[in-house]
């Protein structure tokens, strides 16, 4: 019997998922992974604290480390020496360790060099890069976070890399050249339809009236949600019937709200929280603009989404989204932190209809050549399948 160990890193739970509404997506990830994955059983290991059950999924076995309550530093030592113990143990029954996560997975990797079994690893985002700058404590965090991510890098067999960009950072950061690989995410072009969309009729059902501008992800510092906010101001006071729709939770999300009302914004911005994928690609049909201000992105799924759905953009000059979009073609991008001229961009496509359109119509070009699921995978589909490299979401 051949199985497969999934390890998710220590900060990642099921019980999270659940939360902020992405379990249903997971089970789907783990559902096209039980399919095309040649394995009679997947092992799934998280850092839950109970044991969860997937309807339909035969093949998936969830197993929780099961940590006691602990402070965020203390729960990721935990779970290199009590979860390398566990995932020591499902990797010797193991064909493959599939680490599976923000690239801190140490205790997958360890688990597979001692059972001696191949570890493939994903580099999604470099996360260390938020951290940097913001206090001692923080950029302390940031510094052994790198150490880990250098080690998980330098001994997986195979390193999976969104991008380009990250390709050339595994191997700056020690991984070997010829253990690197480029796989992007593919999204359906069937799913992702505007011309499927009735966008008044969405419109009327959400309330939503006016210009809308709309942002999809994590309400966190490395997003900069609130450079957009007050970019939004600057808008709403020449725009009256602008609006702007927040969709997503985090960290963030108290003090974007305070920042709201410190502005006079009440009424103007709307938080949705996290809702459903299905509920998401509905408010992209009825926004007028999306906006992704971030810092730096991986492959952000939010700005291929938007693409696909055929939406004037507006984003960052950031790694992570300058390798998707580029500036006057398929979006206007500004530079990180810069208010006003986000505020101009904004505007420029809210009122310049014909711009609007060619943008957005590029995008979306660009999405089918390069992200299209039905276009791609025939290509691309062996090697997803050989790296258990299917896309999530």
């Amino acid at each position: 019997m051949r199985a497969l160990l999934i390890v998710k890193d220590p900060l990642t739970t099921l019980e999270a998922y659940e939360g902020t509404g992405f379990l249903s997506a997971y089970v789907r990830f783990l559902g096209r992974i039980s399919e095309l994955a040649d394995y009679d059983k997947v092992y799934l290991l998280t850092m839950d604290r109970r044991r969860y059950r997937f309807r339909g999924l035969r093949k998936v076995i969830h197993v929780p480390i099961k940590p006691p309550r602990l402070p965020r530093p203390l729960r990721v030592l935990y779970c290199y020496v009590f979860g390398t113990l566990k995932a020591l143990s499902l990797a010797r029954r193991s064909a493959l360790v599939r680490a599976d996560g923000g690239t801190i997975e140490l205790h997958a990797v360890m688990a597979a060099k001692l059972a001696r079994r191949p570890v493939f690893i994903s580099l999604r985002y470099y996360e260390p890069y938020y951290s940097y700058g913001k206090g001692l404590a923080s950029t302390l965090y940031a510094s052994a976070l790198s150490l880990i991510i250098k080690a998980c890098l330098r001994h997986a067999d195979k390193v999976i890399a969104l991008t380009e960009l990250l390709r050339r950072l595994a191997i700056r950061l020690g991984a070997k050249p010829a253990n690197v690989i480029t796989i992007p995410i593919l999204m359906s072009e069937r799913l992702l339809d505007p011309d499927a969309y009735d966008r008044d009729a969405i419109r009327a059902e959400k309330g939503l009236s006016g210009r809308v501008v709309l942002f999809v992800g994590r309400l966190a510092h490395e997003k900069k949600v609130d450079d957009l906010i007050r970019a939004f101001h600057e808008v709403a006071r020449r725009l009256g019937d602008a609006r702007l729709v927040l969709i997503g939770d985090g960290p963030g999300r108290r003090r974007l709200e305070e920042l709201c009302s410190e502005l006079g914004l009440e009424g103007r911005v709307l938080f949705t929280g996290a809702i459903p994928r299905r509920e998401v690609l509905r408010y992209l049909a009825a926004a007028d603009v999306f906006v992704l201000p971030s810092m730096m992105e991986g492959l952000p799924k939010a700005l291929l989404e938007a693409m696909a759905m055929r939406k004037p953009i507006v984003a960052s000059r950031a790694p992570g989204i300058t390798e998707v979009v580029r500036h006057g073609r398929e979006a206007l991008l500004m530079k990180v932190g810069d208010v006003g001229g986000l505020a101009g961009a904004i505007q420029e496509l809210l009122t310049n209809r014909e711009l609007a359109e060619e943008l957005a119509s590029r995008a979306r070009e660009m999405f089918e050549r390069y992200y299209s699921y039905e276009r791609l995978y025939p290509k691309l589909g062996p090697l997803m399948k050989k790296y258990i490299a299917v896309s999530f979401g």
